[in-house]
């Protein structure tokens, strides 16, 4: 889903200070971990193998969250397939001759609240792994078995159910030939600050993921609908956390100086960032008109330029980094009452209403603040502005107070 977002959102304090750092995430010889990873702090928590999980299990059960219900596939260790025809009770006769002519299913590339075992819903009350159970409304039931084709050939079969007040998941498993079953039960109360709690089918569970609130981009490999030359392949890049949200800003002369946050289109898709701002021809070769802007978990705003690309020796992205905005204020208090005349020649009034003492300051693209006055509280105060030394372009105007801020655009043309 994409939106786009009010410029009058965004707190500019600090902005003329910023400046782009270099930095980089490596995911190891042949994409070997997972990183997470936070613009405001970098990396986040310890790189986990990117296979010793099979599946991850949301950790809400709350129907107001989205992830609710969400178990996601890990197709770096294999295939997953619900087998046709069978239900939650089928486990000890459910076989797997029929393998090769099954749907793969994959995890959703746009969001993490639709994991592959989800894509076998038929819609209703089905969520992909199970039916809600109407009569009785205490959890899910398993409505189907579920077969995993691992790398080395191997295969399990597994049922999943969710207790709604037990607030756990039991996962019932054998090989394919009915033999090592067990059962499996996931308290997820216990990792309530994480998205996912993740599992090998017959393993031990395995926490492995950061607080949700801690990071904001997951370097990974993950598979894509790309249609060639299969319909689904592999590939390495950067998906964003739930509540981040992205906006790709393409063809840009310069990404260096591009200041287009306040008018650019944002997306909830987790791979907006994505993995195409790279090709290959023998070597890497990164997209040098591309700026990604990310609005992260705590509501900055980010300019992310992409710089280099290592391939599977060290699985090495490196990019620049810059933050050029703080969402840290009220979004509901506007200040600017008005600016005028806008487009401006020599002057412009800007109305201000506020009920404290507020700062007004003019900044221009590249974030250098031209001009910054005080306005008396407690009054619709006009400030006037010369503009007659500015060049012709677009600025914003930003008034905060210490509790409110608002910022305008305006534009200058002698």
């Amino acid at each position: 889903m994409k939106k786009g977002l009010l410029l009058s959102f965004l707190t500019l304090a600090g902005f003329s200070n910023a400046q782009l750092v270099s930095d980089s995430v490596s995911m190891g010889a042949s994409y070997a971990n997972n990183v997470w990873y936070s613009l405001e702090n970098d990396e986040q928590g310890t790189a986990q193998a990117a296979n010793n999980w099979d599946l991850g299990f949301a950790t809400t059960i709350s129907p107001s969250n989205s992830l609710a219900a969400s178990i996601i596939f890990n197709n770096k260790i294999g295939t997953v397939y619900a087998i046709p025809g069978t239900n939650g009770t089928d486990l000890a006769t459910a076989d797997t001759a029929g393998i090769s002519t099954w749907t793969t299913l994959y995890n959703s590339e746009l969001t993490w609240t639709e994991g592959a075992l989800n894509a076998a819903s038929a819609g209703g009350t089905d969520y992909g792994w199970g039916n809600y159970d109407a009569v009785n409304h205490t959890g899910i039931v398993a409505n189907r078995v579920f077969a995993v084709k691992y790398s080395n050939g191997s295969c399990k079969l597994f049922t999943v159910s969710l207790s709604f007040m037990n607030s756990e998941y039991t996962i019932n498993y054998s090989n394919a030939d009915h033999s090592g079953t067990g059962t499996t039960t996931i308290a997820i109360t216990p990792y309530a600050t994480k998205n996912y709690v993740y599992y090998p089918v017959g393993g031990a569970l395995i926490d492995r993921e950061p607080a949700s609130t801690t990071w904001d981009l997951l370097f990974t490999q993950y598979a894509t609908n790309n249609g060639a030359p299969y319909p689904y392949n592999m590939v390495t890049g950067v998906l964003h956390n739930v509540g981040v949200e992205v906006a790709e800003v393409h063809p840009v002369n310069n990404p260096v100086t591009d200041m287009s946050y306040g008018s650019a289109t944002y997306s909830e898709d987790i791979n907006t960032i994505g993995y195409d701002w790279k090709t290959y021809a023998g070597s890497y070769t990164i997209e040098d008109s591309l700026v990604y802007f990310v609005k992260d978990v705590d509501g900055d705003y980010w300019r992310l330029i992409m710089t280099g690309f290592s391939g599977s020796s060290l699985g090495k992205t490196v990019f620049k980094k810059e933050k050029v905005s703080s969402l840290n204020v009220s979004e509901n208090q506007e200040l600017i009452s008005g600016i005028f005349p806008n487009p401006a020649v020599n002057n412009v009034t800007v109305m201000i209403d506020s009920k404290s003492t507020a700062t007004v300051r003019v900044l221009n693209m590249t974030g250098q603040v031209v001009f910054e006055s005080d306005a008396n509280s407690n009054a619709l105060e006009a400030v006037n502005i010369s503009t007659a030394d500015f060049t012709n372009g677009v600025y914003l105007v930003q008034v905060s107070n210490g509790t409110s801020a608002t910022a305008q655009r305006l534009v200058v043309q002698h």
